[in-house]
């Protein structure tokens, strides 16, 4: 059984969640970025985070909006991609950033009451689109929850691209890793992503199943050099993600009816250039409205793309956990806590409750 849990400001502008189970790192700082989620069993991190901010906490900046700014001001961890989540764009008027605004604004942050204990409560006001973010964080045991709110302060039906853009450790949930999900192919990015790739451009792969609708995908085992960026069509809103030998399992579950998209991002030691020099291993599983990678400005007239009326508020609701597992052990389900659902596979592929 997990204790309270205990919320408090560190140096920086960030703040730590922290019970008996996990320990959490967020940045209003910075676009509520979840820098850290720590199994405290082992000490293990669970999320991906850039060795040139590790002890550093990033904060809010006036910076241009490309991608390379970006990727200078790139820690690692979960960001919120909102209302953009591709390279920079005009819409309306607006110039939109590489990743939207929400991922480089300072949010203002407190301790409130929420969901019969203590919560953090991050809000801010977008200076390029009129709508008002707030996002709300608690622990239940091993599970981070979060809900997400973007209220639209005009009187005009805006479009938007929304997602999460988590990255996972490959040292430990990450290496080698299986993705389970309810999804049966991943397909490429139609053009080219990567001077050397995993999977074609355009390439879909079939995914074999574990169980009834939900399919496991094997990722590029991180030696490389490739690049590669694909996505898949979820049925219901979770994934688990796990390495062999790591005894953790990584979940994360939303509303697959706002967000019926995974992109899945490898960048396996390339590009050998800017702006990861061949060093870096990254993998990240992201829930997203729409597929594939592009500005908002040239979606505008495709469908899926979510349009917010004016003086309206859409609310998302998020879990991230980290769970153990046997090696024999696979996830089918996640439930609305955020705890996996598992079963156990034998070594014909049959699986058992």
């Amino acid at each position: 059984m997990t204790s309270e849990t205990s919320i408090r400001p560190v140096d920086g502008g960030a703040w730590v969640l922290a019970n008996d189970a996990v320990t959490v790192l967020v940045n209003p700082a910075r676009g509520t970025d979840i820098l850290s989620l720590v199994w405290r069993a082992t000490g293990e991190e669970i999320l991906w985070r850039h060795p040139r901010w590790r002890g550093q906490v990033p904060a809010a900046d006036a910076s241009d909006a490309s991608d390379g700014s970006f990727f200078d001001n790139y820690v690692g961890g979960v960001q919120e991609l909102f209302p953009n989540a591709g390279p920079p764009t005009t819409v309306r008027g607006a110039p939109l950033p590489f990743h939207g605004e929400a991922a480089r604004r300072s949010w203002t942050a407190g301790i409130v009451k929420a969901e019969g204990g203590t919560a953090l409560r991050c809000v801010t006001r977008l200076a390029r689109y009129p709508f008002r973010m707030t996002k709300t964080f608690w622990l239940d045991g091993s599970v981070l929850r979060f809900r997400s709110e973007v209220e639209n302060l005009s009187t005009r039906s805006l479009p938007s691209n929304w997602g999460l853009h988590p990255a996972f450790n490959t040292a430990t949930v990450a290496r080698a890793a299986t993705v389970y999900g309810p999804f049966d192919a991943l397909t490429a990015h139609p053009e080219k992503f990567g001077a050397r790739q995993w999977m074609a451009p355009g390439e879909t792969r079939r995914v074999p199943a574990v169980a009834p609708g939900v399919g496991s995908l094997e990722l590029a085992p991180g030696d490389g050099p490739t690049a590669d960026l694909g996505y898949a069509t979820v049925t219901g809103g979770w994934f688990g993600l796990r390495s062999p030998g790591c005894g953790l399992l990584a979940t994360m579950s939303w509303q697959s009816e706002l967000f019926p998209e995974i992109w899945v991002w490898q960048e396996c030691h390339a590009p050998g250039d800017y702006p990861w020099w061949g060093t870096e291993h990254i993998v990240a599983v992201e829930p997203h409205t729409t597929s594939p990678f592009m500005p908002l400005g040239e979606r505008l007239e495709r469908p899926g793309v979510p349009v917010i009326a004016g003086g309206s508020t859409l609310t998302a609701e998020f879990t991230l956990g980290v769970h153990q597992i046997s090696e024999d052990e696979v996830p089918v389900d996640v439930d609305e806590r955020g705890v996996p659902v598992l079963i156990t596979v034998s070594e014909d592929g049959k699986g058992t409750a």
